[in-house]
């Protein structure tokens, strides 16, 4: 194993300090003497600079014990070695020292800069590093319920909001927040969403079970706090839709309300559901019926400007955000270089 050098730089620091210190304190004029330097009127103000010098190597000692954990005695000392310098050449041009008298500066400060300005380097990028957390699965296993749930919710990222219209065999409708909507394939053109187990009553999951359609509408950003408060557990015979003040619209026939607030709307018709085993969730394959978008919103390539039609997306269980475009790429192909499209 390589020697702490971190640690060893450190002993040698308070060894040299303690050393100087205490030699300041004992001989308080040897040093004006080695240098030609006319002595100071009151040695005793020399000595206590010994004494403090010799009291920072005992603070080096102790930081070399650790020296990332001990770091800011090792910032203080170099403050320190930097303020040190800069006293001396203000005292060199108001012709107070001889140059000579500057050994104790290079051997006191400057042979110092290097090894102390590394270990807090090292320091700093270690406190970046630091600030990434490990979470095991032992320990979001122990986090409250609702916070787990929080957690594990926001892990994906960015995902699409949407409302969930549905309507039972008695025409009662219903409507409800989902946040798992996926793309599936575009020929056949399928979606796919999660319904929670139904070990509660799922009003939605029944409803498609029973009608086999449901439609799916974006969330706009001007009824998030209405959208959001579907989630809500109202009553079998309560709607949805008269409770947060949304509303039910039919078109074309179609079995199952759209949300007239929505831009971007459109029918679906259940082909699959697959019961998870492993936390009994339900996965709904879907068939896209039909699409209701404004005009402006449909590119002449096909492309959707879920931006300027003011969808909003969700992270976690009930913070909601407005997208913003960044780029658009080419297709991607081997070879082919990173350029981005400009409409």
């Amino acid at each position: 194993m390589k020697k702490n050098w971190m640690g060893i730089t450190l002993l040698w620091a308070g060894v040299y300090n303690i050393f100087w210190g205490t030699w300041v304190v004992l001989f308080p004029m040897h040093v004006f003497e080695l240098t030609g330097t006319a002595p100071p009127k009151y040695p005793e103000l020399w000595q206590c600079v010994g004494m403090i010098v010799a009291v920072y190597g005992l603070g080096y000692l102790i930081a070399g014990t650790a020296p990332l954990k001990h770091w800011p005695i090792v910032l203080v000392g170099f403050l320190g070695k930097v303020f040190g310098p800069i006293g001396f050449l203000i005292a060199i041009n108001n012709n107070v020292f001889p140059l000579k008298f500057g050994w104790n500066i290079v051997f006191n400060d400057l042979i110092w800069w290097i090894p102390f300005g590394l270990i807090l380097f090292k320091v700093s990028k270690r406190s970046s590093a630091s600030s990434m957390r490990t979470i095991k699965e032992e320990e979001f296993k122990n986090f409250e319920d609702r916070d787990r749930a929080r957690f594990i919710n926001s892990l994906s990222g960015y995902k699409s909001a949407n409302l969930i219209g549905t309507t039972d065999n008695k025409g009662n409708t219903n409507l409800c927040i989902i946040s798992s909507a996926f793309h599936l394939g575009a020929n056949p053109a399928l979606m796919g969403f999660i319904i929670r187990p139904d070990s509660v009553p799922r009003d939605t999951l029944t409803n498609l079970r029973e009608g086999g359609v449901c439609t799916l509408n974006h969330v706009h950003h001007s009824f998030i706090d209405r959208a959001h408060q579907t989630s809500a557990r109202y009553p079998k015979d309560l709607s949805e839709f008269d409770a947060c003040l949304l509303t039910p619209m039919f078109i074309d026939g179609f079995e199952a309300p759209y949300v007239a607030e929505s831009k971007i709307k459109f029918g679906l018709k259940v082909v699959r559901e697959e019961k998870l085993p492993e936390n009994g969730t339900h996965f709904i394959v879907a068939q896209i019926m039909d699409v209701h978008i404004p005009s402006d919103c449909l590119n002449d390539d096909g492309r959707v400007d879920i931006q300027k039609a003011g969808s909003v997306c969700v992270g976690g269980l009930d913070t909601y955000y407005e997208g913003q475009r960044l780029k658009r790429f080419s297709y991607a192909k081997p070879g082919s270089t990173l350029e981005s499209l400009e409409d």
